[in-house]
């Protein structure tokens, strides 16, 4: 199956958001998946289930030493970092969006787009700003053998918002499921 973007997709509410507003666009998403040693597996489990049972081309790619102190990884404790959310795992995007970006090079894939949205950044994920991701355009411009955009549709918006549009997309809450808690 040919596709035209790479989407980290994690089967959470934010990344099935962009998987829709792709596909009513009338792109074709390749759909990747990674597991870090996430506490919540689960959500990969949801995230692998959702795309199958649509046909939307994926991978899920295994990494490890994320064993850091953070909410969603290691013991599970608070992150020891100060200024960042309690979930912050360092340097996570900056990786994911290199596989991503790897990935997408290997397909012949221009654009990359992640689910950062206005309260990740409102809750100090600090790989989750604007400025983070016009620079790594920046070094995606010189890094691989053409320059790969990453996009971040839903940086504006609020989990609100996210929701409605959901909503309009009929999107069952019971086909999501989120590491950082229940989707409300």
């Amino acid at each position: 199956m040919e596709c035209d973007l790479v989407i980290l997709y994690s089967g959470g509410a934010d990344s099935t958001l962009l998987l829709k507003m792709a596909q009513s666009m009338g792109k074709k998403p390749f759909a990747l998946m990674i597991n870090y040693g996430q506490l919540h597996i689960k959500e990969l489990e949801f995230a692998k289930k959702y795309v199958e049972s649509r046909n939307i081309a994926n991978m899920t790619i295994k990494i490890s030493g994320f064993d850091v102190n953070s909410a969603l990884t290691g013991s599970g404790e608070k992150a020891l970092y100060e200024g960042v959310d309690i979930h912050n795992v360092p340097a996570r995007n900056t990786i994911f969006l290199s596989l991503a970006a790897g990935v997408a090079e290997n397909k012949d894939i221009k654009e990359v787009w992640i689910g950062c949205n206005w309260e990740d950044r409102e809750h100090l994920f600090p790989d989750c700003y604007q400025e983070y991701l016009f620079r790594l355009n920046t070094v995606f411009e010189i890094a691989f053998s053409y320059p790969i955009k990453v996009y971040a549709p839903l940086l504006g918006m609020q989990k609100y918002m996210v929701k409605e549009m959901l909503n309009f997309y009929k999107v069952d809450e019971k086909e999501l499921y989120s590491g950082y808690g229940e989707f409300k």
